[in-house]
Order: C-alpha cells, then structure tokens, then sequence
C-alpha cells in the first residue's frame, strides 16, 4: 500500500465535499445550525432554546384601556433540542491512494460514488422528516399533486396558519406531479399561447401558485396504524382543554405545545404511528389574529407511536386543545365522545407532497471529534454549515486498509414548526 501524504488527503477530502456539497438538493429546505461544541460520536449534545411569549392587546371606548386585572402572561416557552446521530459512509482506501492531484480527484469514479451516496441518503433523511411534520394535511394522501389548486390550496392553509410568504417558502413534489401539473398546463392553454408552447417544446419546471418548487424520487412512503378510520373521544374529554402555560416547556424534543388526548381507536390492540393526522366533529381551528374561527376543523397530529389496550389509547397530539388567550387553537372545546376521523384506511401507505417554510425544521450539526487512532481530517462545507470527517485507519488483524466519511446531522420541528409546514395530495 502507497503511503499516503498529508496533501494527499488534504486533496481527498476536500474533493468529497465539494462533490458531497453541490449534490445536497435539500440544504435550501430548512434551517441549518452548528453547535459550537465537538460532539462525541455516541454522547451527543442537548440544547434546550428559548420561546418568546406572545400578548393581547386591550380596547377601551372611552380613556386608557382598563388594565385592572393585572398583566397579562407573559410565560417564556421553552424547546429541546438533542443532536446524537451520525450518517457516514465506508469503504476500501485502495480506490483513493492513486488519487494525487486534482485531475486524478476529479475523475475517481470510487470518490464521486461515496460522496453521492451520503448526499443521496442525507437528502432522504431531511425529506422524509420535512414531510412528515405537518399537522395539516390536505387531499386523500395517496394521489398525485395535479393541478394549480392542488397547490394553492396549501398555501392558503399556511396563510391561514399565519405563515408568511417571505421567500422561504419550497414546495416539494414527485417526476409523477411535475408530469401531471404539466398536462394540467397544456390543457388549460390548448390554442399554445407562450407558456402552453413552452410546455410542449422544453417540459414544465419552475414555480406552482408563485412557490419554488423542487421534484425528487425521495419523497417517502408513510403506513399509518391499524387504528380504525374512525373512532370517538372517551367521555370526559371536554376537560382535556389545557392552557398555554401547561404546555409550553418541554424537556424532550417535538412536544413544545403537545398534550394527551384520550379516544377509543378500535377494540383491541389497535395501533396509532407518530405523523398521522386526524379531525374531531365541531372542534374548528381559530385564527389568533383575526380572533375568529375558521372554516375547517383544527387538524391534530399524533406525536410518537402508540398502542390501544382494549381499543382505547392516549395519544400525545399537537396542537394542544387550548380555547382562550393569544395562544388559543380551536374555536371550541372538544365534546365528549365526539368523532374522531384519521386520515387514511387503517394499514394504508400514504405518500405526502408537501409545502414549508425553511423555519419549519432545524438541522442541528457540529463538528466530530477527531479520531484517537488512525489518521482524522475535518473539511467545512461552505453553502451550509456543516463539516466532514474523514477517517482513514487500518485494522492490525485483518490487515484491511479503510476510510470513512461521516457528518453529525439531527433534523428536529422548530417551535410551532408543524404549522409552518403543509402536507398535500390531490383527491
């Protein structure tokens, strides 16, 4: 085995970055932030962030407004965050020692592969959480985004959800969605104005109902529980309102503003999986800056994975059902035994489109101890920030010459990160 000089490997991986960097298409789809601290490979970091509180303001006819009855609240929220995951990929050094100037990177076959593959598989991982988050999801959940509609009809419940359209807002379809919205354009220009010729000469890309938007393969494929379709609160859920202040401090990642709701899902040992969503007859979602109720009723989302004993469960679901003050979600109380209505046939493979703002999701990184062993390098990306770790090492044993590439990454929702997020289907 060639020796392998300092340059050389300097020269490595600062080819795989680059390759690994410019193929990452979902680093424009959330919010990157680097920890300050090395995280250890099996301990992890933990950061727990402030959420600042929001007021009501006071109207009064007549002098200055009548304030009597003390401040208002102004409790502080609080969201965990835990990075301890690392993706990386291995293999064989022997491919990469003939690697000894920057012609001989850029043509390494056995380079561009591993730096392919880490973007690929990264890129899957932060579409298949982005996807999942959302506590609104509009269509049937299986059928393809076909039409303009289709999309602004997201758009409009994240506007309705009080995200604004501040030039971070991507939607992310299928090649089957992007076939079909360009079908959706010809027809609607059949005489091939401008827009319907270009259509038919070059392919339909671009934006949809004014958002950017990105087509991928990686969308993932989501099977709810074996829940019924439908099901009812238990008796007594009218007591299950709960207050901003109870729910809004969090030790474990993805509660902030979550609580336990009790319902009966079947008969047996029915299950619920962590994203899928549901409805709850008369419960109607209520819009805090217009302080009236909406049109549609509030959807929750299920967090965590959950098992019914005798068909009844307590699932920990977002939004917490709040019905007074500045953080108020519903228009109104759930009633007891009320019809809950999941989304999906029970055991039902789903596969989400989605709209979110870039705030909807975090990914928490930070730099990887070097190795104690072996020969360690680190390389920065420069378009998000992120470092590299490569590891070159040999096993005595075996006498195996190896190297691996490794990132920390650890996608989680932001604070009230499932409203500014949108999942979609056509119907």
């Amino acid at each position: 085995m060639a020796t392998v000089t300092v340059d050389q490997q300097r020269l490595i991986l600062n080819s795989f970055a680059a390759i690994f960097q410019n193929n990452l298409v979902s680093k424009d789809l959330v919010t990157w932030r680097k920890f300050n601290d090395e995280m250890n490979d099996r301990n992890g970091l933990t950061v727990t962030e402030q959420v600042t509180p929001d007021y009501t303001t006071t109207f009064t006819t007549n002098g200055v407004a009548n304030l009597t009855g003390g401040v208002q609240n102004t409790t502080f929220g609080s969201e965990t965050f835990k990075l301890d995951q690392t993706i990386g990929s291995s293999m064989g050094w022997g491919d990469f020692v003939k690697i000894r100037d920057i012609g001989a990177a850029r043509e390494s076959q056995a380079l561009r592969k591993a730096a392919l593959r880490l973007a690929t598989d990264i890129d899957a991982y932060i579409l298949g959480y982005a996807a999942n988050i959302s506590n609104s999801w509009l269509g049937d959940g299986v059928s393809a985004v076909a039409s303009w509609d289709d999309v602004a009809s997201g758009y409009t419940r994240l506007k309705e959800n009080g995200v604004d359209d501040d030039g971070n807002l991507r939607a992310v379809l299928s090649y089957g969605d992007k076939q079909a919205l360009g079908a959706d354009v010809l027809a609607d220009n059949a005489s091939l104005t401008d827009e319907g010729a270009g259509v038919y000469r070059d392919g339909w890309d671009g934006k949809v109902a004014g958002i950017p938007t990105l087509f991928t393969q990686q969308l993932p494929s989501f099977t709810v529980g074996t829940r019924t379709a439908t099901g009812a609160l238990t008796s007594g859920t009218a007591s299950s309102t709960t207050t901003y202040e109870s729910v809004c401090i969090s030790g474990v990642p993805g509660q902030f503003k979550t609580q336990l709701l009790p319902m009966t899902i079947g008969a047996g040992t029915e299950t619920l999986v962590d994203g899928e969503t549901f409805t709850i007859a008369g419960v109607y979602a209520y819009d805090n800056r217009a302080k009236k109720a909406l049109n549609f009723l509030q959807p929750f989302r299920v967090v965590g994975n959950f098992t019914a004993v005798g068909g009844a469960v307590s699932p920990r679901v977002y939004p917490a059902i709040i019905t007074s003050g500045p953080y108020r979600t519903v228009a109104q109380a759930a009633g007891n035994t009320a019809a809950v209505t999941f989304k999906g046939a029970p055991g039902a493979v789903l596969q989400p489109r989605f709209i979110a703002n870039k705030d909807a999701v975090i990914i928490n990184t930070a730099d990887l101890i070097m190795p104690a062993t072996g020969i360690g390098s680190r390389k920065a990306l420069t378009k998000v920030p992120l470092s590299v770790r490569m590891w070159q090492n040999s096993q005595f044993g075996t006498g195996d010459h190896e190297v691996r590439f490794d990132v920390a990454i650890k996608a989680d929702v932001t604070a009230d990160g499932r409203l500014r997020s949108v999942r979609i289907n056509g119907s």
